[in-house]
């Protein structure tokens, strides 16, 4: 029977217990202004997320406690982590529709696959992100005076990316059906549909991509292990070529584009059959509006009594804050409600 892994690994040891020490000078470990005592700090101050960083800065302590720190004050400016318990449920799902989101299975690792339509950032779609950066977005000060304006996109985007950071990534890692199970899981897998992507589109994606390539290098950073652009078009190439100026580099090269005729081999390395859509040459039918309930939610895991955790749903709902046990997990098991 082979050890499990150590973490940090050993290559990364020496440094990490420097990133520690620095995060712990300034504060950093600490838990984040408004995280209730039983609520874990996943995805926001625990040692997988101290990782990430320091693996995105190439192993420098450094850099990576000033990144972290960068992290921290856009939160803390943008007032995301409150927004994350109160916003309203149809504004999360609209967020849903520009990012790729999880499907409920996992690859050979046990990593999340998330799936996303490329044809979903239709003009529509952009005017409506280019509409929101004209606005002043949200914040706790105006909400509590009375005001409520709507959050901005990149707002929205923030808050999608910690259900990610915050619930997903835990949630596969207590999966204990994988090789390694006590190695914390904290990249995902990207399948995104590029065959609906029209050439003019292509062209208008630049802001977007900007903005939200600066929102994962800098804020969510090494939470893509890979990104697989699946059935591109022959003209992809060139407007690949145009984009790429503006996405960050390190994910640039996570990327592997897959013309229709390579999508199944390439997939088929990483992820059973039964978790590739049909699309892609699996035999997953992939409905994207009938995906696993726990899927569409988000929400933070929460101690509970008995040594168990709880799955609390957040965001409000018709006005109302929700607080609903979605999940308890109890000695690695999972139970959805």
């Amino acid at each position: 029977m082979s050890s499990e892994p150590a973490f940090p690994p050993e290559e990364y040891s020496a440094s990490f217990q420097a990133l520690t020490r620095l995060c712990a000078d300034k504060g950093l470990l600490s838990r984040p202004k408004g995280i209730e005592t039983s609520d874990r700090c996943d995805g926001l101050s625990d040692y997988p997320t101290l990782l990430r960083f320091l693996i995105a800065r190439k192993n420098d302590p450094n850099d990576a406690v000033n990144q972290l720190q960068q992290s921290i004050d856009f939160r803390d400016e943008r007032d995301i982590l409150h927004l994350y318990e109160v916003i309203d449920t149809e504004d999360f799902e609209q967020a849903r529709q520009f990012y790729p989101h999880w499907t409920g299975r996992r690859n050979k690792q046990g990593l999340p696959i998330c799936y996303f339509d490329i044809s979903k950032l239709d003009k529509g779609a952009l005017n409506s992100w280019e509409e929101s950066r004209k606005s002043a977005g949200w914040s706790l000060s105006k909400c509590e005076t009375g005001g409520s304006p709507k959050p901005d996109m990149l707002q929205m985007a923030s808050v999608f990316h910690d259900s990610l950071v915050r619930f997903v990534l835990p949630l596969c890692a207590m999966m204990t059906d994988r090789s390694n199970s006590s190695t914390p899981i904290s990249s995902s897998i990207y399948l995104v549909d590029a065959s609906g992507l029209g050439l003019k589109q292509g062209w208008n994606l630049k802001t977007f991509a900007q903005e939200i390539s600066w929102l994962l290098s800098t804020c969510y950073p090494e939470t893509i292990l890979k990104v697989f652009v699946c059935n591109a078009p022959s003209y992809f190439a060139t407007v690949w070529k145009y984009l790429k100026k503006w996405v960050d580099p390190n994910t640039a090269e996570k990327i592997e584009v897959l013309g229709s005729h390579e999508v199944s081999d390439a997939l088929k390395e990483h992820i059973d059959d039964a978790n590739i859509p049909k699309s892609f040459g699996g035999t997953l039918i992939l409905i994207t509006d009938h995906f696993p309930r726990w899927t569409k939610v988000f929400a933070i895991f929460c101690e509970a009594a008995n040594k168990k955790l709880e799955a609390m749903a957040v965001g409000s709902l018709g006005g109302l804050k929700r607080n609903d046990v979605i999940a308890t997990i109890d000695l690695g098991e999972v139970e959805c409600f």
